[in-house]
């Protein structure tokens, strides 16, 4: 059984004649009665009873109607609903994303719903590392990381990011603030289990300007370190794309070190063939 005998049979069976179901069909009639022979057998009995000049539907066509213009109106949907995938308007993408896109990526996603209303999308809050792990593991389909060397991945670089100091107001630390002059200070940071990539970043630059940072605070969350620094437990280094300005009685101190900066890149899966990867990184070019 094939969908395309199904069909004919549902013509066949409004017009319960086989010249006129032939034409609406555009099959000759014996190319017709095969297919509805074939179907016959497959189900073990006759679909219709053959007249002089017209067909009725026996006992078995008649139960076996309803489900197939069931069968076929699913068929034409899964059609419909695939089709509408393979065009990248519908279906489900899987993101995952840093501090580094809080803004870029929202505004991306509000463009692809308004676009394709379908699409499904999930979001995840995950360092580098975690998101380079999901990646590869299936668990995203895109990504927003440090530009690295995943031989499995693709990335699209977006944007550049750099570390920034950050200390209380209270504190009245010079606005032309040096990293050295921190040396002494109290860090606190957030964890190396939740950003590996930032909390090495943080020691590196330190270790290039003499000292191993004093670390008496360590916290998952960027929002955390702000609040503990904003309190005086001491001093930090965030991404420079993290909306801090809304965070009162904080400020922010630029370090003009190059290796303070990074590019954040777009990875995605080298065999991932999902349409909407695309369709959302168009999206996120100016």
């Amino acid at each position: 059984m094939n969908i395309t005998e199904v069909r004919s049979f549902l013509i066949l069976a409004g017009q319960l004649h086989f010249g006129r179901a032939a034409r609406l069909l555009h099959l000759s009639q014996p190319a017709l009665t095969k297919q509805i022979r074939r179907l016959e057998e497959e189900l073990g009995g006759p679909l219709l009873v053959r007249g002089t000049r017209s067909a009725q539907l026996s006992f078995l066509g008649r139960s076996f109607v309803e489900s197939a213009r069931v069968l076929v109106q699913d068929w034409d949907n899964l059609v419909a609903y695939s089709q509408r995938i393979s065009r990248g308007e519908s279906g489900r993408l899987r993101l995952g994303f840093g501090f580094h896109t809080f803004e870029l990526v929202p505004r991306a996603i509000v463009l692809l719903r308004e676009k394709h209303p379908e699409v499904e999308v999930s979001l995840q809050d995950m360092s580098t590392v975690e998101q380079i792990d999901g990646l590869l593991g299936l668990k995203i389909d895109l990504g927003f990381i440090r530009v690295t060397n995943v031989g499995k991945l693709t990335t699209m670089p977006l944007m550049k990011d750099r570390m920034m100091l950050v200390t209380s107001s209270a504190q009245r630390f010079p606005a032309s603030l040096a990293l050295a002059q921190l040396k002494d200070q109290p860090f606190v940071l957030m964890s190396s289990q939740r950003s590996p990539t930032y909390n090495r970043h943080v020691l590196e630059l330190c270790a290039r300007h003499g000292f191993r940072p004093r670390v008496v605070q360590e916290v998952p969350e960027i929002t955390t370190v702000l609040a503990l620094v904003h309190a005086g437990l001491g001093v930090s280094m965030i991404p420079q794309s993290f909306p801090h300005n809304r965070f009162e009685g904080i400020r922010s101190h630029r370090i003009t070190d190059r290796a303070a900066e990074w590019t954040v890149a777009a990875a995605w899966r080298k065999d991932d063939s999902n349409p909407l990867i695309p369709q959302f990184l168009r999206l996120l070019k100016p």
